[in-house]
């Protein structure tokens, strides 16, 4: 069984929940890989490169089995909280936030380190993930890894991953995300999943401190003050899409060599946060 497709089950977010909860997933685990059909995941196999392309192929293959076995072992009390429910307000807000890729560096060319955040149209550039998919073919291990960087505000200068993920998206609704955390943005990232890929948004203490609204999720995922002015912007982008001949179409170009997002504040407020942190500053890890 191919090593991606067994992580993608164990980092399935309905198992992780169930085995906090004290069942034994390894028998729900089993009947899950006995039961793949390799023939259905390879029609998500780009042909280009053999790379599999995005898909919740596996996602609806594991809450199948995991409804089974709740009906089977006549578990009537399990229910899931909002903790795992999917965040329809996040797919939504997040599908209006795609752009273009802005004009940056590849992880490649990125140094890993403290600087000044980017500085774009009035805003600056607090948050930023992104990751270059390399040249491998799927499933195979090679010389060649994904460049990853993760690069954001942190309370005082530490070398450390600025972009905690810790809690699920739907706090960012509730007003409670990463709330009495230390931590001054939160990342989720969901692969193969209907629920949103990344995601990246402020602690939603500092949201409130800075005066700022959670606009409506039908405009996108961004924040607004009481002029009704946008200050706080999440984006995401999907570039250099491998494709299968001269078409582009389905399964052939869904695969993004270059993928990421950020969170963009309009400069009057990163000042006005600068005052709240004194010692922020801004930092890049590189993978």
């Amino acid at each position: 069984m191919n090593e991606q497709i067994l992580e993608s089950i164990n980092r399935d977010k309905y198992l992780v929940y169930l085995d906090k909860t004290g069942i034994d997933i390894d028998v729900i685990k089993r009947e899950i890989i006995e039961n793949i059909d390799e023939g259905e995941i390879n029609l998500f196999a780009n042909r280009y490169h053999q790379r599999l392309s995005p898909n919740i192929y596996l996602e609806s293959l594991v809450f199948k089995y995991i409804c089974k076995y709740l009906h089977d072992e006549n578990k009537d009390s399990m229910f899931f909280d909002s903790e795992i429910k999917i965040d329809i307000k996040t797919v939504i807000a997040t599908s209006k936030s795609l752009i273009q890729r802005p004009c940056i560096l590849k992880p490649s060319d990125v140094v890993e380190g403290f600087k000044d955040p980017d500085y774009e149209d009035g805003f600056r550039v607090i948050s930023r993930f992104e990751r270059v998919l390399g040249e491998n073919s799927y499933g195979k291990r090679g010389e060649k890894k994904a460049g990853i960087i993760l690069e954001g505000l942190l309370p005082y200068k530490i070398e450390t991953n600025p972009l905690v993920e810790k809690y699920p998206s739907n706090h960012i609704w509730e007003n409670s995300y990463y709330l009495g955390e230390p931590f001054i943005q939160g990342f989720n990232s969901s692969f193969n999943s209907i629920e949103s890929q990344y995601v990246l948004w402020m602690n939603s203490e500092l949201l409130n401190m800075l005066g700022l609204r959670l606009d409506n999720y039908n405009n996108g995922l961004r924040a607004l003050n009481s002029n009704d002015e946008i200050v706080l912007i999440f984006r995401f982008w999907r570039e250099q899409l491998i494709g299968n001949g001269s078409s582009f179409v389905g399964m052939d170009s869904n695969i993004a060599k270059l993928e990421g997002c950020d969170l963009v504040l309009r400069e009057d407020y990163f000042h006005y946060l600068k005052q709240i942190i004194p010692d922020v500053v801004f930092y890049t890890k590189v993978i």
